[in-house]
């Protein structure tokens, strides 16, 4: 809540951060390090090896590669020999959902393919802890014989994005393409502008790992299958979350990720046509707000001309706020800009629809639970009723004695103070000089635009035919809600039977996954079937 800087009684609030733009001296520098030219790709007809594929990743070991003549990329509908995943044993210790989520992907997973997790088993705690969680699912044996844990370094769950994209040579020899994860403009915004919002370490820890995974996947396919795999390392900044290819030499990537790259359209359609074999390059539009910008959210390719669309539903009557409602305008007008240039580019394409439910936004009474806590902490931090670094510590129970500790100390001041109503809360706010409840809703904001995507889902397809999608399911406490997150399951597994009527449909639920920005496509890559030596 914010402050009134005229009371007398100043109750110190948690400010809500904003993610600034991209600059252009983040883009700059992020160019200069990549060995790109200040027109946004290398000049590969008029620089040396050493100038143009020398100049090392900013703290990374690998450096950019000439490009080599592709066949095609890999398409992820085709036959596939194995699903690779990605995970942080800490993690999925410290959030028990995490888990769950990661042995439901295990289970279904297993019964069409083998399935390599790379994480860091120098987490030995942290590793053993996981494995003895995972001992107490009643297929642990079954998926134990189709899993490997491969020894790697400390990544996160979002293996597709940081993995490598895959395609061949003329030959079938398979390809890794390694474009550079890390967007260097955040931190060095960050850094620049000095803003309130911490850095965060570990994290970038987890990205410059993550951007090493495409060598060791790799390395474990060469030694595992015993075949040759060439590495091949673009300089072009990019989430595989953000990267769709239909098969047929056209590549899409979201305006973000053109940002990303300096903003020069011909130039990053040149590197594509070099290094992905791409014939063309389409700029789409990712979904608004503060969430992860990859299309992979709302753009799936079912085939090589059979393309799967969200069907946003509309909620702009419910909107708690302006912000909201700007919110739905505007992811309206992405979906429905992608569709329009998808049908006047691709006429002969076959565009299928799936339903996407509204965007998660608390609503009023939640908004004013979280004011409510908001106060009582600060308050309690303010008059030495709790420490600071424990207040975020408490439990439930805790807490609630501490509201109650509050309240009465209030009551010294202001007699009639109460906290069970909204007039009456609003009371007690605008007493010690806060923002009344009214404006503060109407001012809201969320850390994260919470969307939810039938279409980020992976398809399994075995050497032997066998097919299957493997979908996020989202549930809500809400009957009305539930009763339509049915409905809208029904109608996009209609969708996906269009286009593989032999494929089986398993619902994994992603509820845990929403506040993460991501879900079963985003934390997957499959590898296509592959030709042995």
């Amino acid at each position: 809540m914010k402050t009134d800087s005229t009371a007398n009684n100043s109750i110190k609030a948690l400010p809500l951060s904003l993610v600034a733009l991209p600059t252009a001296t983040a883009i700059a520098i992020l160019l200069v390090l990549s060995g790109c030219s200040d027109t946004g790709s290398p000049n590969l007809e008029t620089q040396s090896p050493q100038t143009a594929f020398g100049a090392p990743r900013a703290d990374a070991h690998f450096q950019i590669t000439p490009p080599i003549e592709l066949f095609r990329l890999a398409n992820e509908w085709e036959p596939q020999e194995a699903l690779i995943l990605s995970l942080s044993f800490t993690e999925a210790m410290e959030d028990l959902e995490i888990a769950r989520n990661f042995a439901s992907i295990l289970d279904v997973a297993h019964n069409y393919l083998p399935i390599y997790v790379f994480g860091d088993q120098e987490e030995h705690k942290q590793y053993a802890h996981f494995l003895s969680l995972l001992s107490n699912h009643p297929r642990i044996e079954s998926i134990l014989e189709k899993t490997q844990f491969v020894d790697s370094r400390r990544v996160l769950r979002w293996s597709r994005d940081f993995g490598p994209i895959f395609g061949f040579r003329a030959n079938r020899q398979l390809v890794t393409l390694d474009p550079i994860y890390r967007n260097m403009m955040k931190p060095l915004q960050e850094k620049t502008l000095h803003t309130e919002e911490p850095l965060e370490p570990l994290r970038d820890l987890f990205d410059l790992h993550g951007d090493a995974l495409p060598s060791e996947v790799a390395a474990t396919l060469q030694t595992e299958f015993d075949i040759s795999v060439d590495i091949v390392r673009p300089p072009v900044s990019m989430d595989g979350g953000d990267f769709i290819s239909d098969g047929q030499g056209n590549v899409f990537i979201s305006r973000q990720t053109l940002v990303r790259n300096g903003g020069n359209r011909s130039e990053l359609e040149s590197i594509f046509q070099r290094y992905f074999g791409a014939k063309e390059l389409h700029i789409l539009e990712a979904l608004p707000g503060r969430t992860v910008p990859h299309l992979d959210m709302i753009v799936k390719f079912l085939d090589a001309d059979t393309i799967l669309l969200p069907d946003f539903q509309d909620a702009s009557n419910k909107a708690v706020n302006p912000y909201h409602a700007d919110l739905i305008r505007k992811a309206h007008w992405a979906i429905d800009k992608n569709e329009r240039y998808l049908r006047e580019h691709f006429p002969d394409y076959k565009i299928l629809k799936a339903p996407m439910p509204p965007i998660l936004f608390k609503n009023r009474e939640e908004i004013v639970a979280e004011a409510k806590q908001a106060f009582v902490k600060a308050y309690a931090v303010e008059k030495g009723l709790e420490e600071s670094d424990m207040i975020n510590r408490l439990s439930s129970t805790q807490f609630t004695d501490l509201e109650k500790q509050v309240l009465t100390d209030i009551k010294n001041e202001l007699p009639n103070a109460d906290f069970s109503s909204f007039r009456s809360f609003d009371s007690v706010l605008r007493h010690f000089g806060q923002l009344g409840l009214e404006p503060y809703i109407d001012r809201y904001s969320e850390p994260g635009t919470r969307y939810r995507s039938f279409i980020n889902s992976v398809f399994l397809h075995t050497s032997d035919g066998k097919q299957a999608f493997m979908v996020p399911k989202f549930t809500s406490k809400d009957a009305n809600e539930s009763a339509l997150l049915k409905k809208w399951e029904a109608e996009a597994e209609k969708a996906y039977k269009s286009a593989w009527p032999k494929a089986k449909v398993h619902w994994i639920n992603c509820d845990s996954m929403v506040s993460d920005l991501g879900y079963i496509h985003c934390a997957t890559i499959t590898v296509p079937l592959l030709k042995r030596n």
